[in-house]
């Protein structure tokens, strides 16, 4: 199995915010920053990086891992972070271990509470579109459906299949239960945000088990892309 590294840097821009920590393993202690940004990642992550080193009181040659969510999440913000902890990875010579949205926020929510007699917690986050990124987990974390980018309707109809009553997170939870009030999830409002200190954990645990993802990027579908409605010019050939 991989060493246990020491300390690990966290990093997160795939939502609306931006996040830095320095996680330190044998201490069980995070120095952390964590600040909601819709917009504006690429100028605010490395300072912050540099203020949780500073805070942890160390070199940033003492860093042994790097984590990173990888999406779900918005894509221009999704390519800060990963751009980001790939550099600092290869100045390093670290590995980097990629987090999923969900999962990050689906084992903060674990961390800290019990699913209280529900079977599954739905987390559900925005795509910005007319559909959501959701996923459901075990009260242990385990997963129980991949990622999707579905309309609501398909998260009720498997939770129903399943004779589920669940627990739901997500910064698309208002969103969610205005499109499909029928449903009888449990919603819990505080959970919008990646923890980085519950990335760089969960990073941990799957690095010491041989078990961590790269830093692929996870998209659940293309990027926006529209062609230009403006007249395109031509360059006329003059042919001889």
């Amino acid at each position: 199995m991989p060493e246990t590294p020491y300390y690990v840097l966290a990093i997160d821009t795939a939502m609306a915010g931006c996040s830095a920590a320095v996680f330190d393993v044998n201490a069980d202690k995070t120095y952390s920053i964590c600040k909601q940004m819709p917009r504006g990642q690429a100028e605010h992550l490395v300072p912050m990086v540099q203020d949780c080193v500073n805070q942890a009181g160390i070199a940033f040659e003492d860093i042994g891992l790097i984590a990173v969510t990888v999406g779900p999440g918005a894509f221009t913000g999704l390519r800060i972070g990963l751009s980001t902890a790939r550099s600092f990875g290869v100045a390093l010579d670290v590995p980097v271990v990629g987090v999923t949205t969900l999962e990050a926020l689906a084992h903060d929510y674990l961390s800290q509470n019990s699913l209280e007699g529900h079977d599954a917690l739905l987390v559900v986050i925005e795509t910005k579109r007319k559909d959501f990124y959701w996923q459901a987990f075990g009260s242990d974390g385990s997963e129980l459906t991949e990622a999707a980018a579905q309309d609501a309707g398909e998260a009720v109809l498997w939770a129903k299949s399943k004779g589920f009553a669940c627990v739901m997170i997500g910064d698309a939870c208002e969103r969610f239960t205005s499109e499909v009030p029928e449903h009888d999830f449990r919603q819990e409002k505080e959970y919008f945000l990646p923890s980085p200190e519950v990335m760089a954990k969960v990073a941990v645990s799957q690095f010491s088990k041989g078990m961590a993802r790269g830093s692929e990027p996870l998209y659940l579908r293309d990027a926006d892309v529209s062609m230009s409605k403006r007249e395109q010019r031509v360059i006329e050939q003059n042919s001889k």
